[in-house]
């Protein structure tokens, strides 16, 4: 037996959907615009009207102060050893087997 769905009145008004009030006001620069979706993410435009994505996107929300944090910085790497460095000789005390 299959459930009978009610009947929707059709002259009834569907009432839309009310968008989220964000409060951002579009940014507009000479090289590009930032916009808010109605999803909260941010959307950036270039002249062109192409978006940005990835680390750019990032970089100029921060600079335009719309997000907060700092970009990830590469781990810096320690310097080795002088005798593990490459192209160098090692010493023939560090050889294994090496002859005295």
């Amino acid at each position: 037996m299959a459930l009978k769905k009610p009947k929707v009145d059709s002259t009834a008004k569907k009432v839309p959907k009310a968008k989220p009030a964000t409060g951002f006001a579009p940014l507009k620069f000479k090289e590009h615009t930032i916009t808010q979706k109605r999803s909260g993410r941010f959307e950036v435009l270039n002249s062109k009207g192409k978006n940005v994505n990835g680390p750019d996107k990032v970089k100029i929300l921060l600079d335009a102060k719309v997000i907060k944090g700092a970009l990830k910085k590469l781990p810096r790497k320690k310097p080795l050893p002088p005798s593990r460095r490459p192209g160098r000789a090692v010493p023939a005390q560090l050889i294994i087997g090496a002859p005295d």
